[in-house]
Order: structure tokens, then sequence, then C-alpha cells
């Protein structure tokens, strides 16, 4: 028997079980019935038990627990799934969970993690707005932000904005709980409900924005470190958290294109302390990659649309109600 990681033949230590002796890792020699079970329950597309994934690929017990998930794809050396999970420690803590998995014995790629209804139903309809505006090679057709919008949904979304911004500037107004803001240095805080709103040049508000009011719009402008956006959609944004889906290219290789899934993070004491344009980078704005995100890349464009169905079979085992009209 050969270590899958190594390609080594394995030493036996009792009847059935073998280690390598290169990297140590100890295997169970399957049975018939074992090899045949685990054929079934790794079929594409159907709610397996967290159990399963927890025996076969990199997922830490002792931080989360999956109980129950999708497979996307699967090959030898790669695997893509939809889990549930919960918080090892808080088990009312449960979320959705985007991995990815990569060589023979599935170490972690990269992840991303949605815990509120409203960013999955925008995580459905980008899905599904990139699915319509992109071609198998990932060349974009659709269009970047419009000036006017479309619907009265968005045109409402859009006032709604504006007027918040407009009585940040003009009152100091809380966009949380309408009352009178302080002025700090290079940010308002509300002493009433402790919401903070940081200004960008020129007194320009920034503020939390529910994902609910977002306009999932194409746009170009990301944090993005070595490789170059074609377009994304902002899924999720925080003055300290930001999720998107983007598809991106190298610029050694601008013919190949993919999509990724990002999820940026920023320190908010430190732009609270020295201001938004003094942190890090100036064009990124003290973004940085969330710890473990890591690669989570679809190459291929046909696995979006089996993603948007198990993403809707997810949400209805988690009761999560999503409207996506």
């Amino acid at each position: 028997m050969k270590c899958p990681a190594c390609n080594i033949e394995m030493k036996t230590l009792v009847e059935g079980i073998f280690q390598c002796p290169q990297c140590k890792k100890i295997t169970k020699e399957k049975t018939e019935k074992e090899e045949e079970l685990e054929k079934k329950s790794t079929l594409e597309g159907e709610i397996i038990n967290g159990d399963w994934f927890h025996k076969h690929v990199s997922l830490n017990s002792a931080y989360e627990v999956c109980e129950k998930g999708v497979i996307i794809s699967k090959t030898d050396t790669r695997m893509f799934a939809v889990l549930i999970c919960h918080s090892a420690y808080l088990k009312d803590e449960r979320y959705i969970r985007l991995s990815w998995w990569k060589k023979s014995f599935y170490q972690h790629a990269g992840m991303i993690k949605i815990y509120e209804p409203d960013v999955l139903i925008n995580l459905i309809k980008s899905l599904k707005s990139i699915d319509q505006d992109f071609d198998e090679f990932w060349t974009f057709k659709g269009k970047f932000r419009e000036k006017k919008s479309n619907n009265e949904e968005d045109s409402i979304k859009e006032k709604n904005l504006d007027l918040i911004k407009y009585r940040i500037i003009e009152n100091r107004t809380c966009p949380n709980c309408q009352k009178k803001m302080k002025k700090e240095k290079s940010h308002y805080e509300c002493p009433h409900c402790g919401e903070i709103v940081i200004l960008e040049g020129y007194n320009q508000p920034i503020f939390n924005i529910p994902p609910s009011e977002l306009k999932l719009n194409f746009q170009g402008n990301f944090p993005i470190n070595f490789y170059l956006p074609v377009s994304g959609i902002t899924i999720k944004w925080l003055m300290g958290e930001w999720k998107a889906l983007v598809v991106i290219y190298s610029k050694d290789n601008p013919n190949k294109k993919w999509l990724r899934f990002y999820w940026w993070t920023r320190d908010l004491k430190s732009v609270l302390k020295y201001g938004i344009t003094e942190i890090g980078d100036g064009s990124k704005l003290g973004w940085k990659a969330q710890k473990g995100s890591g690669n989570s890349n679809i190459y291929n464009k046909k696995f979006i649309r089996p993603l948007i169905e198990s993403l809707k079979k997810i949400a209805k085992e988690l009761d999560w109600n999503i409207n996506l009209n």
C-alpha cells in the first residue's frame, strides 16, 4: 500500500494498519464495504453527515464542528464543499462555510464563512450575476456601476444612503440611533449606542452598510494584492470587514482568469488612532486578508450553478428564510 501524500510504500504496523516511513502518516486499509459506502456518501450535490468531513478532510473539531455539508466538486487532489458548522464552544453559533481543500489528503486551502441570511442572499444573487455576465473563459460581458438605478428598489437604497451621509455631515446624526455623535480626530463616535463613523478625505463619512442595502453592482475597486481585478461584487461591507466575489487575473498571464471569494478585515483601532489615510498602503486603506481565508478559487465556471443549488439546500437545513426576488 502506498502513502497518498508521499507515494512511497508504507510499512505494516499490525494487520490492516500501515505507516509511511517518510511522513509518519498512519492509514487503515479500507474494506470493500467501506469503499462502497465512501463512494455513495461522496456523491456531489447530496447532503452528507458532518462526521464524514471530519474523517476525510482537514477540519479541526477543536475549533469548529461540521454538522453536514454538500460537495460541489471532488477529485483525487482537490475538493470544494459547502458546510454547516458551529463553534466548538458555542453550539448556537451556526454558520455556512465554503471550503476548499488541496492535495491527496485534502489539506486546507481556503474558506469563507457566512453568518447572516442577508449576506447569503447577496452571495447567491451575485453568483447568478457572474454566471450571466461572464462567459466560460471569464470574459466580462456586463456593465460596471450604473449611474442610474434599474428599478425602484435600487433607487430607494441609493436615496437612503445619500440621506444618511447628508445627516452625518450636516448634523452629526448617528446612522444607527439617529442621535448626535461626538467628533474625534478622524471619526465620529456616538456616545449613546457606540456607533462609529470614519471620515475619509474631505470628511466623507464611511459607515457600516447593512447587507440588504448593498446594490450588488459590478465594480473594479478592491484592495487586492498580487493579482488584478476584472470585475466583482461586494456582498458584505462593514468598516472592519469586507467580503466580495471578484474575477481576477495575473499581470503575467492576462488570458488566464478565475473567480475568487475574498474576505478582508482591518484593525479599526489603528484607523481611529492614526486616521484612514495614514495606515498601511494608501490604496489598500489597511485591509488585510482574513486569517485562514487562503486560496478560495473557482477556475471552472460550470461549478457556479451547482454551488447556487447547494447554498439553497444548506439554507433550508439552517431554516434561513431567503427571499431571492
